[in-house]
């Protein structure tokens, strides 16, 4: 197995468990939820990973495999944790693996740029991919809900009661996506620094 396609495994792994992380701590009593401004939550490197699948992984059916099984099984594991397969599969979910798959496709290309453009690129390419997923996942959450009326008042408030929660997100794609595609990432992953190819995976 190329030494890119382990390194990305491990990024899939270390996606997962920073995703069931509060979720496991919430077993210890901890009281940790997404407006605790004590926790990192949400800072996972979920969409900087489908950028860097889709920039180094040449086979396109692994290059989407890889970071959405890290998504399925992390929603797996939220919902063994918690109990409810609504908390780990609601019914707007369908929009964050949606969004995954587009993230996919804005890597392409990525590998092939130079440092330091390349980690530019991943960052403005990062922030669109979080743009969309905000646009997406709020939409689809703002259909299947019944709090708020289905109007364009409505959904203006639904919007607008979503950006708190969206700031680490940006924050930790913004960290990721330039981290992935430096120098220090490009050699734990086995590659000259000057490496712009992408892998053929053999499985």
């Amino acid at each position: 197995m190329p030494s890119r396609m382990k390194f990305l495994i491990g990024l899939v792994a270390f996606t997962v468990v920073l995703r069931l992380l509060p979720y496991l701590l919430t077993t210890y009593d901890a009281v940790i939820n997404p407006s605790a401004y004590y926790y990192p939550w949400n800072f996972i490197p979920l969409t900087a990973v489908c950028l860097y699948s889709g920039a180094y992984v040449a086979d396109r059916r692994w290059a989407v495999v890889l970071p959405l099984l890290a998504l399925l099984i992390s929603d797996l594991g939220i919902w063994a944790f918690t109990g409810h397969f609504s908390m780990g599969f609601p019914s707007d979910r369908w929009s964050a693996y949606v969004c995954g798959l587009i993230t996919v496709f804005l890597g392409s290309g990525l590998a092939s740029r130079a440092w330091p453009l390349r980690a530019f690129d991943a960052l403005g390419r990062g922030m669109l991919a979080e743009v969309i997923f905000f646009a997406v996942s709020n939409f689809a959450y703002f259909v299947v809900q019944t709090d708020l009326p289905h109007t364009p008042a409505g959904l203006i408030a639904c919007f607008v009661a979503a950006i708190p929660f969206a700031g680490k997100s940006f924050a930790s794609t913004a960290f990721y996506s330039v981290l992935l595609f430096s120098p220090l990432a490009i050699r734990a992953a086995g590659q000259p620094s000057g490496a712009r190819v992408g892998i053929h995976s053999a499985v």
